[in-house]
Protein backbone atom coordinates (compact mmCIF):
# COMPACT_ATOMS: atom_id res chain seq x y z
CA UNK A 1 0.00 0.00 0.00
CA UNK A 2 3.33 2.29 1.08
CA UNK A 3 4.40 1.65 -2.40
CA UNK A 4 1.26 2.25 -4.68
CA UNK A 5 1.11 6.21 -2.51
CA UNK A 6 4.67 6.60 -3.26
CA UNK A 7 4.20 6.29 -7.06
CA UNK A 8 2.52 9.72 -7.70
CA UNK A 9 5.84 11.27 -5.78
CA UNK A 10 8.54 9.08 -7.68
CA UNK A 11 6.80 10.23 -11.07
CA UNK A 12 6.44 13.90 -9.70
CA UNK A 13 9.71 13.78 -8.65
CA UNK A 14 11.02 12.29 -11.99
CA UNK A 15 8.97 14.96 -14.17
CA UNK A 16 11.01 17.98 -11.98
CA UNK A 17 14.30 16.44 -12.73
CA UNK A 18 13.76 16.01 -16.41
CA UNK A 19 12.06 19.79 -16.31
CA UNK A 20 15.25 20.72 -14.46
CA UNK A 21 17.88 18.58 -16.86
CA UNK A 22 15.83 20.08 -19.61
CA UNK A 23 15.77 23.46 -18.61
CA UNK A 24 19.47 23.44 -18.05
CA UNK A 25 20.23 22.30 -21.57
CA UNK A 26 18.16 25.10 -23.00
CA UNK A 27 19.92 27.53 -21.19
CA UNK A 28 23.53 26.53 -21.43
CA UNK A 29 23.00 26.41 -25.52
CA UNK A 30 21.21 30.09 -25.42
CA UNK A 31 24.23 31.54 -23.30
CA UNK A 32 26.51 29.30 -25.96
CA UNK A 33 24.97 31.39 -28.72
CA UNK A 34 25.69 34.36 -26.86
CA UNK A 35 29.69 34.17 -27.26
CA UNK A 36 29.25 33.53 -31.14
CA UNK A 37 31.52 35.85 -32.98
CA UNK A 38 30.72 37.71 -36.33
CA UNK A 39 33.54 35.80 -38.22
CA UNK A 40 32.27 32.63 -37.08
CA UNK A 41 28.81 33.20 -38.55
CA UNK A 42 30.53 34.47 -42.23
CA UNK A 43 32.77 30.85 -41.86
CA UNK A 44 29.91 29.20 -42.21
CA UNK A 45 28.05 31.19 -44.59
CA UNK A 46 31.02 30.59 -46.04
CA UNK A 47 30.75 26.54 -46.16
CA UNK A 48 27.02 27.37 -48.24
CA UNK A 49 29.05 29.25 -51.17
CA UNK A 50 28.19 27.55 -54.87
CA UNK A 51 24.72 26.19 -53.24
CA UNK A 52 22.35 26.87 -56.14
CA UNK A 53 19.60 29.42 -55.74
CA UNK A 54 16.07 27.99 -55.06
CA UNK A 55 12.74 29.37 -53.98
CA UNK A 56 11.97 28.12 -50.75
CA UNK A 57 14.72 26.09 -50.42
CA UNK A 58 16.65 25.40 -46.80
CA UNK A 59 19.30 22.91 -47.76
CA UNK A 60 22.60 22.24 -49.29
CA UNK A 61 20.56 20.97 -52.60
CA UNK A 62 19.13 24.79 -52.58
CA UNK A 63 17.84 27.75 -50.77
CA UNK A 64 16.68 31.24 -51.11
CA UNK A 65 18.02 34.01 -49.35
CA UNK A 66 16.16 33.92 -45.92
CA UNK A 67 16.53 29.78 -46.15
CA UNK A 68 20.58 30.65 -46.44
CA UNK A 69 20.68 32.82 -43.29
CA UNK A 70 18.04 30.73 -41.52
CA UNK A 71 20.68 27.62 -41.88
CA UNK A 72 23.40 30.11 -41.36
CA UNK A 73 22.03 30.80 -37.44
CA UNK A 74 21.07 27.79 -36.84
CA UNK A 75 24.50 25.81 -36.81
CA UNK A 76 24.59 28.41 -33.65
CA UNK A 77 21.47 27.06 -32.51
CA UNK A 78 19.50 30.66 -33.05
CA UNK A 79 16.18 29.57 -35.07
CA UNK A 80 15.07 32.27 -37.80
CA UNK A 81 11.79 32.13 -39.66
CA UNK A 82 11.75 31.46 -43.21
CA UNK A 83 11.16 35.14 -44.34
CA UNK A 84 13.44 37.93 -44.83
CA UNK A 85 10.65 40.48 -43.35
CA UNK A 86 9.78 38.33 -40.58
CA UNK A 87 13.76 37.59 -39.67
CA UNK A 88 14.16 41.91 -38.99
CA UNK A 89 12.13 41.20 -36.34
CA UNK A 90 15.24 39.64 -34.61
CA UNK A 91 18.33 40.43 -33.06
CA UNK A 92 18.90 44.23 -32.27
CA UNK A 93 19.46 46.91 -34.74
CA UNK A 94 23.33 47.56 -35.89
CA UNK A 95 26.19 48.78 -38.06
CA UNK A 96 26.90 45.79 -40.64
CA UNK A 97 29.68 44.18 -38.96
CA UNK A 98 30.48 41.03 -39.74
CA UNK A 99 27.93 38.45 -39.13
CA UNK A 100 25.23 40.85 -39.11
CA UNK A 101 21.79 40.34 -41.16
CA UNK A 102 21.85 42.54 -43.89
CA UNK A 103 18.05 43.34 -44.93
CA UNK A 104 17.27 45.10 -48.05
CA UNK A 105 14.28 46.37 -50.30
CA UNK A 106 14.91 46.48 -54.26
CA UNK A 107 12.08 48.51 -55.23
CA UNK A 108 9.10 46.09 -54.11
CA UNK A 109 7.93 48.48 -51.16
CA UNK A 110 9.43 46.33 -48.10
CA UNK A 111 12.42 44.14 -46.68
CA UNK A 112 12.34 41.41 -50.11
CA UNK A 113 16.52 40.37 -49.61
CA UNK A 114 18.54 39.18 -46.37
CA UNK A 115 21.81 38.45 -46.70
CA UNK A 116 25.10 37.73 -44.08
CA UNK A 117 27.90 40.97 -43.88
CA UNK A 118 30.68 40.01 -44.04
CA UNK A 119 31.95 43.48 -42.94
CA UNK A 120 34.23 44.48 -46.02
CA UNK A 121 30.95 45.74 -48.14
CA UNK A 122 29.71 42.61 -49.25
CA UNK A 123 27.40 40.05 -47.96
CA UNK A 124 27.58 36.48 -48.34
CA UNK A 125 23.38 35.72 -49.72
CA UNK A 126 21.41 33.81 -52.47
CA UNK A 127 19.98 36.55 -54.98
CA UNK A 128 17.73 35.04 -57.36
CA UNK A 129 16.75 32.40 -59.56
CA UNK A 130 19.51 31.24 -62.11
CA UNK A 131 22.39 31.83 -59.20
CA UNK A 132 24.03 30.56 -56.65
CA UNK A 133 25.16 31.46 -52.91
CA UNK A 134 28.22 33.94 -53.53
CA UNK A 135 29.68 37.33 -52.63
CA UNK A 136 27.68 40.67 -53.45
CA UNK A 137 28.04 44.12 -52.82
CA UNK A 138 25.70 45.75 -50.12
CA UNK A 139 23.90 48.15 -51.80
CA UNK A 140 23.07 50.70 -49.72
CA UNK A 141 20.78 52.65 -51.89
CA UNK A 142 18.68 49.40 -51.30
CA UNK A 143 19.71 48.39 -47.72
CA UNK A 144 17.00 48.89 -45.26
CA UNK A 145 19.06 48.00 -42.23
CA UNK A 146 21.50 45.45 -40.49
CA UNK A 147 20.41 43.28 -37.23
CA UNK A 148 23.11 41.87 -34.60
CA UNK A 149 21.45 38.24 -33.45
CA UNK A 150 24.72 38.11 -31.28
Amino acid sequence: MAATRMRPVLFAAAALLVAALLAAAFSARAAEARYVSGEAVVAEAQTWLGVPYVYGGASRAGVDCSGLTMKVYEAFGVRLPHNAAAQFGYGVPSGGKAGDLVFQDFGYGGITHVGIAVGDGRQINAPYPGTVVRYDPVYPEYTVGYRSIF
